[in-house]
Formats: C-alpha cells, sequence, structure tokens
C-alpha cells in the first residue's frame, strides 16, 4: 500500500514547479496546516502561496537556501502567480476551498473546504516532509503567514536574504 501511495506522489510531482497538481496539493497542505479552513482563518492573497510553494517541498526555513536559489524562487514566483490563479477556479469549481474578494487589498483569499479533502489525504506518511517544512515555516515567520500583507512576506523572505526584487 505504501508503495503505491509513493508512486502516486511521484506521479503527482511529473512536472515539479509547473504542474498543476503539484501545486494543488502543496497549496492544500498549506492551508491545512496554516489552518486556513474557514472564512474567518481565511488564507489572504493567494498570491502569497507562489512564493511559499517551494518552501513547503523542498524546505521551510528561508535563510538556509543558497542566495541564487532564492533569487531563482522570487523569480519563478512571479510565472506560478499565473497558474495559481487558474488553479483556484478549479479548486473552487470542485469546493476542495472557497474564496472570497477582498476588498481592501483587492486581491483573493482563500480557504480549505476541509470536508471536501479525503481522510487519508493528510497521511503523515506520505507528506511527511512537507509538513515538517511548513511547520518550520511558521516558526521562522515572525508574523502568521496566513494573515501577513504580501509585501511583508516577500520583506522577510527575500529582501532580509540579500535578494533584489521589485514592487510586488
Amino acid at each position: 500500500m505504501q508503495q503505491n501511495k509513493s508512486s502516486a506522489k511521484k506521479r503527482l510531482m511529473f512536472i515539479q514547479k509547473e504542474d498543476y497538481n503539484y501545486l494543488a496539493y502543496s497549496t492544500i497542505i498549506l492551508l491545512k496546516l496554516l489552518d486556513c479552513t474557514t472564512e474567518t482563518n481565511r488564507f489572504r492573497d493567494f498570491r502569497k502561496i507562489a512564493y511559499l510553494v517551494d518552501f513547503v517541498n523542498e524546505g521551510g526555513e528561508p535563510s538556509r537556501f543558497e542566495t541564487q536559489h532564492l533569487a531563482d524562487i522570487y523569480n519563478k514566483a512571479q510565472i506560478k502567480k499565473k497558474l495559481l490563479h487558474h488553479l483556484i477556479i478549479v479548486l473552487k469549481n470542485r469546493e476542495i476551498i472557497s474564496v472570497s474578494v477582498n476588498k481592501k487589498s483587492q486581491t483573493i483569499d482563500l480557504w480549505l473546504n476541509k470536508d471536501a479533502i479525503p481522510l487519508d489525504f493528510f497521511d503523515i506518511k506520505m507528506f511527511e516532509n512537507e509538513m515538517s517544512n511548513v511547520e518550520e515555516l511558521k516558526k521562522v515567520m515572525t508574523l502568521k503567514v496566513r494573515s501577513m500583507p504580501i509585501k511583508s512576506l516577500v520583506k522577510k523572505i527575500f529582501d532580509d536574504n540579500n535578494i533584489l526584487t521589485w514592487g510586488v
């Protein structure tokens, strides 16, 4: 059974970092572990996920990454925002997530409909690394990741690690 789960995970990650399945499971894990499961505890500004996906999958603490790798993550996040926008629509239509328009920040907030996720999806063995990385990321961020503004997130992860950024 474990081998089937591992092979399924590998198929999900076929075109890593640009694959909708990869982004989908990373987003679902991130929302679950940040406790974004109600409108009250929503994840503010879905665009932040584009910056966080690599930390969910490769390691939770940004300061452990080499400067060039952080710069690559930042640059590729600009492309991932568009993919994520499409993914959010698909996940919403399948009722895996709910969304609301945040008029203040003029973006989309989201939360996980945990009842729509199979119980064994969060099997600790299958996504053990990803879950551990999210927990690590939560520890190193001084503000709550789910509610901090995107500019603060970019500053904390990239600017504070000497990566040149441009307006978000």
